[in-house]
């Protein structure tokens, strides 16, 4: 990932006083916060632009015995859009710049599908989601802020992903 620079070393002299400065230490330095906030971004768009973030603009067939179950995924995209946004503070605060993302182009294909059968695809979606936030996580050791705001999104990803297998055996069930 990251690449050796050659680098030098400066000299800062005030009066009085003479300050040797690494620049290597410095590269180092902006290639992690760099390397972070492109993560942190990555982290951000996996829960901002999810299929249950979709659902509230394109909602899908359902039935009127459904209620639980849109309940459920109301809670749910609540809940990753505020890990989007605390993603967002983390990159704003590290000085770095949010990229939107957008929505993959085969969502719109879900429109007007029943619910029952979308559930099948939120829980493949989800699993795709909790592997992409597990690839993040390791790569953050160089932020440990910021590796624990990853492993908290990656809990809730999994509890997500637990409700949704939840609903589809209560639906079975019934």
């Amino acid at each position: 990932m990251l690449q050796q620079v050659r680098c030098f070393k400066l000299s800062i002299e005030f009066p009085g006083c003479h300050i040797p400065l690494d620049h290597e230490s410095l590269v180092i330095t902006l290639m992690n916060a760099t390397e972070t906030n492109t993560l942190l971004n990555r982290l951000r768009i996996v829960h901002s632009r999810s299929l249950v973030a979709y659902l509230r603009y394109a909602a899908p067939w359902i039935r009127k015995d459904s209620h639980g179950v849109v309940d459920t995924l109301e809670t749910m995209a609540d809940e990753v859009q505020r890990t989007a946004d605390r993603l967002g503070e983390m990159i704003l605060s590290g000085g770095g710049e949010i990229l939107p993302g957008e929505f993959p182009l085969e969502f719109t294909g879900f429109h007007d599908l029943s619910l029952d059968y979308l559930l099948g695809v939120l829980i493949q979606r989800q699993e795709n989601d909790i592997a992409t936030i597990q690839n993040c996580i390791e790569p953050l050791t160089i932020a440990p802020l910021a590796q624990a705001l990853a492993e908290e999104s990656l809990g809730a990803a999994k509890g997500n992903l637990d409700s949704l297998q939840e609903l589809v055996a209560s639906q079975s069930d019934a």
